[in-house]
């Protein structure tokens, strides 16, 4: 027992004289008696907080260290660290530890620990925590290998790769495709893969069927920016972008940026403007124009096209031969 006390007495004939000696027992600490992981602490995604309750017997001596084993999955592979915490550094309250973990801890990782308690004598055995999850974060990168195909001159089929799974940083649950043209202002898709999905103008499909979308109803001969980003609990990807053109009406491809021939005219339809891709022209309309060289150095002239817009989409298309 701790603090027993022995006494030692020498007797002769004369006299007598007593001493005492207290024997204190030192070993090992037992292993804590509770150990929990909880998220959060600093920083909900990004550190974890440690909890130690300490046992009922520490091995009659002081502590020391605390040795944590600090075991994280991450993307389908364990990976483990090893952490000696001076037992100075933790926060105290009775006989609960408390102490933050933040180095090296990741958004949406499972982790669980291995505590053991060390004295001037030695180290005790371990009490493991249950596993616990952080919370998501952002995805860090975009949807990969973004691309587009054309389905017919006013159509158009977008597929593209998963984000990576080190970059995921949480469940993907939708992706959203952007597109956009000069002449037009951006729309959005949202494509869902469960009943959670918030988003607006949304489609729900399987997640295995998530990695392509159909876009419609847009216009020929038109350079569209398209872009694509995943999302997760925590929020947005980065977007992915490519640019491309939709077809010609006839089936030809789409051709280069309109130059208005020399000496373009618009007879009777003051204000009206020239974009760079479309002649904008209401019914009735003479449109008069002085043409051009015959050939430059990209070869000659086989025919100009004359493009009739009513409110954004292409009514009739001419080819007006020199």
């Amino acid at each position: 027992d701790d603090g027993n006390a022995i006494l030692c007495t020498a007797k002769n004939a004369v006299a007598e004289d007593t001493r005492t000696a207290h024997i204190k027992v030192v070993d090992k600490p037992d292993a804590p008696y509770d150990v929990k992981l909880i998220p959060g602490g600093v920083d909900e995604v990004r550190s974890i907080m440690l909890r130690v309750q300490l046992p009922v017997y520490t091995g009659n001596a002081e502590l020391t260290d605390v040795i944590v084993d600090l075991n994280a999955v991450v993307v389908n592979m364990q990976q483990s660290s090893k952490l000696a915490i001076d037992f100075s550094n933790f926060e105290k309250n009775g006989t609960v530890l408390l102490y933050t973990i933040s180095s090296g801890i990741l958004p949406y990782t499972c982790y669980a620990a291995s505590v053991r308690l060390t004295n001037d004598y030695g180290q005790g055995a371990a009490k493991t925590s249950r596993i616990v999850r952080t919370e998501e974060a952002e995805p860090t990168s975009g949807p990969a290998n973004v691309s587009v195909r054309d389905i017919d001159a006013t159509s158009l089929l977008v597929t593209w790769l998963p984000v990576p799974l080190a970059s995921r940083n949480g469940n993907i649950t939708a992706h959203q495709v952007s597109y956009s043209s000069p002449h037009h202002t951006s729309r959005k898709r949202s494509i869902c893969y469960n009943s959670k999905c918030f988003l607006e103008s949304q489609q729900r499909i399987p997640v295995s069927e998530g990695l392509s979308v159909e876009l419609r109803d847009l216009q020929s001969n038109t350079k569209y920016r398209i872009q694509v980003r995943a999302i997760n609990g925590a929020g947005y990807s980065s977007w992915t972008s490519v640019d491309h053109a939709t077809k010609d009406l006839d089936g030809g491809s789409s051709p280069m940026p309109f130059t208005p021939p020399p000496g373009y005219n618009i007879l009777g339809a003051a204000g009206m403007k020239v974009d760079e891709t479309h002649i904008p022209a209401p019914t009735g309309t003479e449109i008069t124009f002085a043409a051009g060289p015959a050939s430059d150095e990209n070869g000659p002239v086989d025919f100009y096209r004359l493009l009739l817009v009513d409110m954004g989409r292409v009514k009739n298309v001419s080819k007006l031969h020199p």
